[in-house]
């Protein structure tokens, strides 16, 4: 099937680093599900993929993109068939900057018509952040927890699981608006690098 995407063909800047082009996607297999994208979610990963930084990215030229929303136009002989039609949120592990994209069954949700910000904000960063906070390392309210990055995507998400659990949250962060947002997150201390040395 014919679609196209953005793909990245060097590194540089966004505007030099991806051209947008016709390819030929391949139909679903298996518990694959093909869907046909609204909106893609843009990471960190990304940005570090375009800057030749980011060893799990495929070789140049590639489509990067961790995960989409949008409609199940087709569906492998072992996907859940009923997922057709259905507007979904997906991982899809790169292939994300295009029109159609293949994930899996299983990595899919199927989702009403919350907006697509919020939606792609529950992805890769919230799941990063509850797989942190619930499984590496637990969260318990008798912790301090120090939070890297705090005014960043799974930052944001980690001060308020931390908050959730009862502990207590030290946010570092790099500007003053910055301390500003993470303090309304509910963090009880914030460190700003740039102006003091948490060390």
């Amino acid at each position: 099937m014919q679609s196209e995407a953005f793909f990245l063909h060097k590194k540089g800047t966004a505007e030099e680093a991806f051209e947008l082009r016709s390819f030929e996607i391949a139909l679903p297999k298996d518990n694959e599900i093909l869907i046909e994208v609204e909106a893609f979610g843009l990471n960190y990963a990304d940005v570090m993929a375009r800057r030749g930084l980011y060893k799990e990215a495929p070789p140049l030229p590639c489509v990067v993109g961790y995960e989409v929303v949008g409609k199940v136009i087709s569906c492998g002989d072992k996907a859940d068939q009923s997922l057709i039609g259905k507007r979904v949120i997906a991982f899809c592990r790169f292939g994300g900057y295009a029109k159609h994209a293949i994930s899996n069954d299983y990595s899919s949700v199927v989702v009403g018509d919350q907006p697509v910000a919020e939606l792609l904000a529950l992805t890769t960063q919230a799941v990063t952040a509850y797989y942190m906070s619930s499984y590496i390392a637990p969260i318990h309210s008798s912790d301090t927890v120090l939070i890297h990055a705090a005014a960043g995507g799974v930052g944001t998400l980690l001060i308020q699981m931390a908050k959730n659990a009862g502990a207590t949250v030290i946010a570092k962060v790099g500007r003053i608006e910055k301390e500003m947002l993470v303090k309304k997150l509910g963090a009880d201390y914030v460190v700003n690098y740039n102006s003091s040395d948490y060390i």
